[in-house]
């Protein structure tokens, strides 16, 4: 078999003469490791093989090897299938968190303002503006970023 090989240029061409032995072997070796034979052509001619092979790399360990993975990937889908529900629950009980979060934050709001007109004096409510940051997934809350409280004006 003739083997030709260009570099894209018109004139560069590198033509190789395999026999039918050795083309037929590297076939049944492809064949044997899920390669495809252009593919092993390929890489036998660059030289992207080990070549120091093992001693403990036979096809039985090869074998066994497969058969590892195949039943770690069993093990994985039956893991991604016990994680998927769980992450649609989490996303969720978030989305849940936010939303009360907001009830929160309303609440303090009209809690100061009904204080105000009532003449009462004013509450801390530092902890659970704290709480609906984080529930808001606010990084920083206000005072992290250099911003000082408004003062009233009455």
């Amino acid at each position: 078999m003739r083997i030709v090989l260009s570099t894209g240029g018109r004139w560069k061409k590198l033509r190789i003469t395999v026999d039918r032995e050795t083309l037929k072997r590297v076939k049944e070796m492809a064949r044997k490791y899920g390669f495809r034979v252009d593919d092993a052509i390929k890489m036998l001619l660059r030289g992207d093989f080990i070549e120091d092979v093992p001693p403990e790399a036979t096809d039985e360990a090869i074998e066994e090897l497969k058969h590892k993975a195949e039943a770690l990937k069993k093990e994985l889908y039956e893991l991604e299938g016990k994680w998927s529900p769980l992450k649609f629950k989490t996303y969720y009980l978030a989305m849940d968190n936010q939303n009360l979060a907001i009830q929160l934050s309303a609440m303090i709001a009209h809690n100061k303002r009904l204080r105000k007109s009532l003449g009462m004096g004013e509450r801390d409510y530092s902890g659970l503006e704290e709480k609906i940051h984080y529930y808001l997934n606010f990084r920083e809350t206000g005072r992290e970023r250099g911003i000082q409280p408004r003062k009233r004006t009455e």
